[in-house]
């Protein structure tokens, strides 16, 4: 055999002996919990794993204003329907079909809402492909995202069996009766102005729309309540876009009446994230659209659903100001857009 044709056997050879390395490494770096405290990425927004299996009929994918301003005890109270917000913070539309894809595994929703915001994350192009490259690196190399959990590993998280079985009282929702009011000036003053959907984003979210239909799963659009990453011009993109794919779409940020934002009282940091005073308006809102305009059964009375009428009453306390654990604490920064 000639030395070339050596060379190219050795390469493959060291390449292959690499992968199974990372591989091996990557199993053994991924948490074996789902647990606060176990090292896994935002347990609060994958308390999904440790729901009955195929319970969840709602999935509300975004980023940190999903998060904030969506609130599955207040839906569930209302119309009967097991929702649940698996968003992270500054995520981005490759993340968020790496998180469908976990939901998958242990879940089958029947609607996706999908938080738009997400679709404009990244202060410019290059910084949006970087960052939808390395949440693609974390779903198929997990060594990328968890390499430095060896400080605090055992034993036996390295080699055990995966046990995901925590529970999120809100059910992934952020919790917080803060207020800090939002002074500035509004950003939803109607114009026919166009920002158009970056193209990056706009091609992932095909991709994301195409697996939910091969998986029977409805989407719609939803933009929650920002007075701070949001406009009326990508208003107006989203509105394009979603006609032209004939998907529903619903910008809170146009509201009126009873379910408008009071940026005075409604927001936990000036404006950018809603509090829980102003989640319940959206929740609201959204609970009462979702059950006009798809098909989901009431099942607050299902046995099978008994622990959500109990974190209900727990969620109450916590409105009402009582000290009560609903939620493990998100992250609000999962992949760093700046």
């Amino acid at each position: 055999m000639k030395k070339s044709g050596r060379n190219i056997i050795k390469s493959i050879a060291f390449a292959l002996v690499a992968v199974m390395i990372m591989g091996v490494l990557g199993a053994a770096f991924t948490p074996k919990r789902s647990d606060p405290g176990s090292g896994i990425t935002n347990s609060n927004a994958r308390g999904f794993y440790g729901e009955p299996k195929n319970s969840i009929d709602v999935l509300v994918l975004g980023d940190s204003n999903a998060y904030s301003a969506c609130s599955p005890m207040y839906i569930w109270n209302k119309y009967g329907i097991p929702t649940y917000v698996a968003a992270e913070g500054f995520q981005n539309v490759t993340g968020a079909s790496n998180l469908l894809d976990e939901v998958l595994t242990c879940q089958k929703p029947k609607l996706v809402v999908f938080d738009v915001n997400m679709l404009w994350t990244g202060k410019t192009t290059l910084k949006k492909v970087e960052n939808n490259l390395k949440n693609l690196a974390y779903k198929y190399l997990p060594l990328a995202q968890y390499h430095n959990r060896w400080k605090s590993m055992s034993v036996s998280d390295m080699f055990g069996a995966r046990d995901y079985t925590y529970r999120s009282a809100s059910r992934g929702q952020y919790l917080s009766m803060e207020v800090k009011p939002f002074s500035g000036q509004s950003k939803m003053v109607e114009t026919k102005a166009v920002e158009d959907i970056p193209e990056v984003s706009k091609i992932l979210l095909d991709k994301l729309i195409d697996k939910c239909e091969k998986n029977g799963i409805k989407i719609m659009f939803m933009e929650t309540p920002t007075a701070k990453s949001w406009n009326y011009a990508r208003h107006n993109a989203m509105v394009k876009y979603a006609k032209a794919k004939n998907i529903e779409f619903v910008d809170m940020n146009t509201l009126k009446g009873d379910y408008a934002i009071d940026w005075s009282t409604d927001t936990r940091d000036g404006g950018r994230h809603l509090n829980c005073k102003g989640a319940e308006k959206v929740s609201a809102y959204l609970g009462k659209y979702i059950s006009e305009n798809y098909s989901f059964k009431d099942k607050r009375h299902s046995e099978k659903y008994a622990d959500w009428n109990n974190d209900y009453l727990d969620y109450v306390k916590y409105m009402s100001g009582e000290t009560v654990s609903l939620e493990a604490q998100q992250s609000e920064e999962t992949v760093s857009n700046n």
